[in-house]
């Protein structure tokens, strides 16, 4: 099992979305997938946390951390 992150530097644009759906195709069954980010809009999240779950991952934990980024740790299940 291989383990990936992937840091975005604030609120995320269109062109992250499509970086991370790209770096998504890499992820293989049973590996971990963490993203992290400074950002100010919870939607955000939420709408990333619905892209991971379209595409076969499995959000295992989200949330704040004391240095203000949000995260995500997600598992691939096919």
């Amino acid at each position: 099992m291989s383990e990936y992150k992937l840091d975005i530097p604030g609120d995320i644009n269109l062109s992250d979305y499509s970086s991370i759906h790209d770096y998504m195709g890499i992820i293989e069954k049973n590996d971990k997938f963490t993203i992290t980010s400074k950002m100010n809009d919870p939607e955000e999240m939420k709408l990333l946390c619905e892209m991971l779950e379209n595409n076969y991952f499995k959000v295992v934990t989200q949330g704040d951390q004391k240095n203000g980024e949000y995260y995500i740790t997600s598992q691939r299940k096919r």
